[in-house]
């Protein structure tokens, strides 16, 4: 007699799906409050140092963001996560929703 086979469903891999990050506009205006300008660029307060004036420039479009200055700087909304609340990279990926598979802790 042959044994039955098993079938399953492979499990997911997790994965970071770039995708699938918040768009950077909405993503900043809910992170820092408004963003003051027009264009590509706009100007908000930093969060990374007391700050009275805007002085924190983010790319609406790519997400990548830089502060005139304390010189917190990074190329998207993911680095941006990452150095505002001092996260790995999966964790920030995972708090954004980034992160397919896997459990979420």
């Amino acid at each position: 007699m042959i044994p039955a086979r098993r079938t399953t469903t492979p499990a997911l891999r997790p994965h970071f799906d770039r995708s699938r990050l918040p768009d950077p506009e909405t993503y900043y205006t809910a992170e820092l409050g408004a963003l003051h300008g027009r264009g590509t660029w706009r100007d908000a307060l930093c969060c990374f140092h007391p700050d009275t004036r805007p002085s924190l420039r983010v790319n609406a479009q790519t997400g990548s963001y830089r502060c005139m200055a304390c010189g917190a700087s990074g190329g998207d909304v993911l680095a941006f996560q990452r150095q505002r609340y001092g996260l790995a990279f999966p964790d920030a990926a995972k708090a954004l929703g980034a992160w397919i598979g896997g459990r979420h802790v």
